[in-house]
């Protein structure tokens, strides 16, 4: 069974019913001579017959099955300027004649068809049309040198074996079956013209056309088949079907071509030299003809040039295809050009079969081209080992109307295309496209003999593997308004590459075309440049075009600028750009198309920037799209700007894995230098970020300009910046404008190194709000100078963005990093909001959240709140709002369950400088709710005012408040106090010297005290510490004091402050304020206090005087048991002092030597000092107890000794007195 390929070309001839053919190859004498194979309906010739108003022979007779009529001739051929006309009988749509002799069929003058019916003549020994020939047919024709026509049902209508045509009258298309010797040739040197809309089909071992062949609006199929091929016919405009064997024939030698050509004694336009060299006669073009060629030096033309009629189709195809010296295809139409296939289909796909090589002089044109209106055609020019493509191509769009066509010369292997004329533009419409397709493809300048050859030289003979595309070529297509498409295969060793070293292409002409660059495998571009000094051009990387799974791009020291053209870059592979510029600089009044880098595996910039640009006009600059696995970029940026009246494009990052920025590299949208229009915004994607080295994102509006900038927005599992890289968005240089939002959502992010941060400003004599700042994150960090900030300044005005911070964690550590709002440096407008919701807060060394008014600018403080679980401050670190200028007090609102600060402060502070206008029953600027605050080693919060207007309150709620040398302070210079206001469910304990203040007033600014107002289960102080709760004044009146608890320990109430811990309201020069204790009784509801774990030294609830060594008559023992009546030493009052010195019975007496020695040993400095370092103590014991001159028993807070007693006027109490007091008691 022989293996068969099937191939299709479109065309055809519409038949009914079959016919068979067959062939021989000797030629006879010229006569038409019916065979007598078609028993009762044998063909007839009637000579001297006028048909259409002229003598010439008519053939009648013949087999009718259905509208088909069929012929059978021993030999046919038409003399010089002989007529022979087949009869048409009515009815008749087919005309199908064979040859069964052994001679070629000569057709040297007219043959034709008295009506419309389509004319088939097959010969297998060979059809020669001289050059006086012509066909007169109305209908289609086909000339072939097939065998025979075989039928479905596998009956045959054959020329080798004939027989009379099978009774068949159904409609059923005929295939023409050729055998196993190679067909013979056809030859045209005549004019073959058929009516408009029909087709002529010349199908042959080898075809040779000198002449013309017309086929208006028609077809023209030119094939040159092997042996053995099956060529189906379909209805006009269907499909032609052709089946080759796969596997080689072994019958007889192919035909000899030359041979033929030498038998023929008429002019062909080919002449044969005695050593059987073939040339074209008119020019002497030598022409390489062996078995299976086809070589058209006249006329093939579809065209159809009527109003609104389309053109249509040439098909040329066999092994090997030339088209040489002033050969013509035209299929150009009024209303559309049509299709002219050279060798194959488009990129060799389909199911033509494909010309092994192709050729086209360079004096040769092809033309498709829509005249009047709509789109240009299709030229396809293919091989599978070599294409030389050096003529004329156009595929014009409409003059009116109208997008140019595809043009395509590609091969499998070897293409030269050097010098090439190649024009799809459209004078009113999109440019059309020039492909070009071989394997690998090198663009450089061409070393060619531009399609001339000597008699030594093969021109279907590749003289390389790779193809060179001619740089000037290619530059000379675009600027003809013709897209350049270069693809790339892969065949055989070669990997499907494009390279390119050392070339300019540059875009002189106005219009908008593109260059396509794509390869099955690598794109490699060194020391090059593509510009567009005028009009648009698209650029189109594309590396894997085969979607195999592999290819990288690689450009390096090069510039590309597209003139607002459309940059595609794409890989498999990865992309890596090095010392090269894409500067997309839009020429456009319009939205310019994006830039597009897209790599499956990764995307790297080395010294390298990718800008999206838009100057001078109303376009808008197109967006940058960037896709990758990884990307990175070192000393590189990507960037988007205007400089005109359009906006900026926006800028798009999707990375799966990583995006690493380095080394002074960005990425940012800009407004800039005297435009009008708005950034971009910038959106990345990301597994991880790192920006680093001076490294970050932004969006600005500067140098003169109006417009908004740009919002950014950043999604990753981890992002950090290192060593003054960052995020900023800013309106600024004398421009106007709102500064962009900034929008991030990470799992952890860190900003450590100066100056790395985020920020948002309206600076530098600008005016617009500066942006948002929003962040949520599991974990967020700021180390070593790093921070957020919103600002307004250096003479601008606008309000400071907010800062919203979500977050599992917040860490702040090191000296300057901080979270802050400000509007500063002769600038108006208010400080920002800033909002942070977080699981845990923590400021270390040095680290601030603050919001500020400053350096003689104007606008209200900001605002900061903070809900977290836990919130710790240490070492300098600094909660503040802050107002030198014009404007309102900032607040701050803390919601915490546990507050901590150590060395640190929560702040509001109104400076010298500052003008605050005074609000009626002002919220409290400091807001403090939690279930315990801890402040201590000098922690403070404070609302404090140095210029003019009052200080701010301080409201507290809370479980608990624990202050150790720490301080709740208001305070103001001219103007009233603050108020401090503290609630408490349970315990206020103050420790080692802190404070709890309001403060007014100066002796030139009076102001009277804030108010104090603590509620708790329990106020605490130990005596000796020097705690104080105090509301002072200078020359206003005292604040006053109001405390309810239940129980209130360990302060003195003194007129003046003492060494000890005192509640005291007073006015140095005014009128003292007022301390109301209300004294709650113990409410049950409320349970237990749970007091600090060591509240005093155990050993202090032992009174000192009642030692262990005791007399008992004259005996010294040890005591067994002490027993206290009455109050056991407790103070009558809260208010008292608890001392420890208890009374003893009096049949004691005292070992005062024992106690003197005790006592001896700690001297005052020494018992000091002690006192200072003793564990927290809540309440103090009394320590002893003096007897006064009237019998009154007075508790003391130190230990008596004789020294007491010795400098007092009081007595010592003896154990006498105290079985008198206790008897009274």
């Amino acid at each position: 069974m022989k293996i068969l390929q099937s191939l299709v070309i479109f065309g055809g001839i519409g038949l009914s019913g079959y016919y068979g053919i067959t062939y021989s190859a000797h030629p006879v004498l010229a006569q038409i001579v019916p065979d007598h194979t078609l028993g009762d309906n044998p063909s007839v010739v009637k000579p001297n017959v006028e048909v259409k108003g002229l003598p010439a022979d008519l053939i009648e007779g013949g087999a009718t099955r259905g509208d088909n009529l069929f012929h059978s001739f021993s030999d046919f051929n038409v003399g010089d300027l002989q007529r022979v006309y087949f009869a048409n009988p009515a009815g008749i749509n087919n005309i199908l004649s064979r040859v069964t002799g052994s001679n070629i069929s000569k057709i040297f003058g007219t043959l034709g068809v008295d009506g419309a019916a389509n004319l088939f003549l097959l010969n297998p020994n060979g059809i020669v049309f001289g050059a006086n020939s012509q066909l007169d047919v109305a209908g289609s024709f086909v000339g072939s040198t097939a065998n025979s026509v075989v039928f479905g049902n596998g009956t045959e209508f054959s020329a080798t074996n004939p027989e009379e045509p099978p009774l068949l009258t159904i409609n059923i298309t005929p295939g023409l079956q050729y055998g196993q010797n190679h067909p013979q040739p056809i030859v045209n040197a005549g004019n073959l013209a058929v009516g408009q809309g029909q087709n002529v089909t010349l199908v042959g071992g080898s075809v040779i056309s000198t002449g013309d062949i017309l086929a208006s609006g028609g077809e023209i199929n030119i094939l040159a088949v092997p042996a053995e091929t099956l060529v189906q016919l379909g209805q006009a405009g269907q499909i032609l079907t052709l089946s080759t064997p796969k596997v080689p024939l072994t019958p007889s030698a192919p035909a000899s071509v030359t041979e033929f050509l030498s038998s023929l004694d008429h002019d062909t336009g080919v002449t044969v030299s005695s050593d059987g060299q073939v040339t074209l006669t008119d020019s002497g073009t030598v022409v390489p003809l062996e078995p299976g060629t086809v070589m058209i030096s006249g006329t093939l033309s579809a065209a159809n040039l009527s109003p609104g009629q389309t053109g249509g189709k040439v098909t040329v195809l066999g092994d090997n295809v030339g088209l040489f010296d002033s050969a013509s295809i035209d299929v150009s139409g009024d209303s559309s050009g049509g299709n002219a296939l050279i060798g194959g289909d488009f990129q060799g796909q389909g199911q033509l079969p494909l010309a092994t090589a192709t050729y086209i002089a360079p004096e040769t044109t092809i033309k498709a081209d829509a005249v009047s209106t709509g789109n240009g055609g299709l030229i396809l020019i293919w091989s599978n080992q070599s294409t030389r493509a050096y003529g004329t191509l156009t595929a014009l769009g409409g003059s009116q109307s109208g997008n140019g066509g595809l043009i395509e010369t590609s091969s499998a292997n070897f293409l030269d295309v050097t010098g090439v004329r190649v024009d799809a533009s459209a004078p009113n419409g999109l440019a059309g496209t020039w492909l070009l397709d071989p394997r690998n493809v090198t663009l450089g300048f061409a070393d060619t003999s531009n399609g001339t050859f000597d008699s030594n030289s093969n021109i279907f003979t590749p003289t390389g593997d790779d193809a060179v595309v001619n740089i000037p070529d290619i530059e000379a297509q675009l600027n003809a308004g013709t897209n350049v498409t270069i693809t790339t295969g892969t065949t055989g060793a070669q990997e499907g590459n494009i390279t390119a070293d050392g070339f300019g292409i540059t875009k002189t002409t106005p219009g908008e075309v593109t260059l396509s660059l794509q390869a099955a495998n690598d794109i490699s571009l060194k020391n090059f440049g593509i510009n567009a000094n005028s009009g648009f051009l698209n650029l189109v990387l594309e590396a894997d075009s085969d979607n195999s799974g592999s290819g990288d791009v690689e450009l390096m020291n090069a510039g590309i600028d597209t003139g607002g053209g459309a940059v595609t870059i794409t890989a498999a592979g990865a992309i890596a750009l090095e010392s090269i510029g894409i500067n997309r600089n839009n020429n456009r009044t319009d939205q310019a198309p994006p830039i597009t880098v897209i790599s499956d595996e990764s995307i790297s910039l080395k010294s390298a920037g990718i800008n999206s640009l838009t100057s001078g006009n109303n376009g808008n600059a197109g967006d940058v799209i960037v896709q990758t696995g990884t990307l990175t970029l070192e000393e590189a940026g990507i960037g988007s700007t205007t400089e005109g009246k359009g906006d900026a494009g926006n800028i798009t990052v999707t990375a799966a894995d990583s995006v690493v920025v380095t080394n002074n590299s960005g990425i940012s949208t800009n407004t800039q230098d005297n435009s009008s229009g708005n950034a971009g915004e910038i959106t990345i994607t990301a597994g991880s970020l790192l920006f680093e080295n001076q490294s970050g994102l932004g969006s600005d509006t500067r140098n003169n300009s109006s417009g908004d900038a740009g919002k950014i927005t950043i999604t990753a599992d981890s992002l950090v910046f290192r060593e003054q890289s960052g995020i900023g968005t800013n309106t600024r240089n004398n421009s106007s404008g709102n500064a962009g939002e900034i929008t991030i959502t990470a799992g952890s992010l860190l900003f450590e190194g100066e100056d790395s941060g985020i920020g948002s400003d309206t600076q530098d004599n600008s005016s617009g709000d500066a942006g948002k700042i929003t962040i949520t994150a599991d974990s967020l960090v700021f180390r070593e100078q790093s921070g957020i900030g919103t600002n307004t300044r250096n003479n601008s005005s606008g309000n400071a963005g907010e800062i919203t911070i979500t977050a599992g964690s917040l860490l702040l550590e090191g000296q300057e990093n901080g979270i802050g709002s400000e509007t500063q440096n002769n600038s108006s407008g208010d400080a920002g909001i800033i909002t942070i919701t977080a699981d845990s807060l923590v400021l270390r060394e040095g680290s601030t959240i603050g919001t500020r008014t400053i350096n003689d600018s104007t606008g209200d403080a900001g605002i900061i709140i903070i809900n977290v679980d836990s919130i710790s401050l240490e070492n300098n670190s600094a909660i503040l709002s802050t107002t030198e200028t014009t404007g309102e007090i900032g607040t701050i609102t803390l919601n915490a369950n546990s507050i901590s600060l150590s060395d640190s402060r929560i702040t509001t502070a109104v400076e010298e400088t500052a003008v605050v206008n005074s609000q009626p029953d002002p919220e409290p600027n400091i807001i403090i709710r939690g279930s315990s605050l801890s402040l201590t080693n000098n922690a403070q919060v404070t609302a404090s005012s140095s210029g003019q207007g009052n200080a701010s309150d301080i409201l507290v709620e809370a479980d608990s408040i624990f202050l150790e040398e720490s301080n709740i302070s208001t305070e103001t210079v001219s103007g009233d106090g603050g108020n401090i206001t503290l609630t408490l469910q349970d315990l206020l304990l103050l420790r080692n010297g802190s404070q709890i203040t309001t403060s007014a007033g100066t002796e030139d600014q009076p102001g009277d005290g804030g108010d104090i107002t603590i509620n708790a289960d329990l106020i605490v102080a130990f005596l000796e510490e020097n705690s104080d709760i105090t509301a002072n004044a200078f020359e206003g009146m005292g604040g006053n004091i109001t405390l309810t608890a239940e129980g209130i320990f360990g302060f003195n109430f003194p007129d003046q402050l003492t060494n000890l811990s005192d509640i005291i309201a007073s006015s140095e020069r005014g009128v003292d304020g007022d301390i109301q204790i209300n004294i709650l009784g113990v409410n049950p509801s409320h349970g237990l206090v749970e007091l600090p774990t060591t509240v005093v030294d155990p050993s202090t609830l032992i009174a000192a005087s009642c030692t262990d060594n005791v007399k008992v008559g004259s005996n010294s023992s040890k005591g067994d048991e002490f027993i206290i009546t009455g109050r056991g030493g407790l103070p009558p009052s809260p208010l008292d002092p608890i001392i420890s010195q208890t009374v003893i019975a009096d049949w004691v007496t005292i070992d005062n030597s024992a106690t003197e020695n005790d006592q001896s040993q700690i001297t005052p400095a020494a018992r000091e000092e002690s006192a200072r370092k003793l564990p927290r103590r809540r309440i103090v014991e009394a320590q002893g107890w003096l007897i006064g001159p009237d019998g009154t028993v007075i508790l003391t807070a130190f230990p008596t000794t004789p020294d007491t007693w010795a400098n007092s006027s009081l007595k010592s109490p003896s154990c006498q007195d105290l079985r008198r007091i206790s008897n009274r008691s």
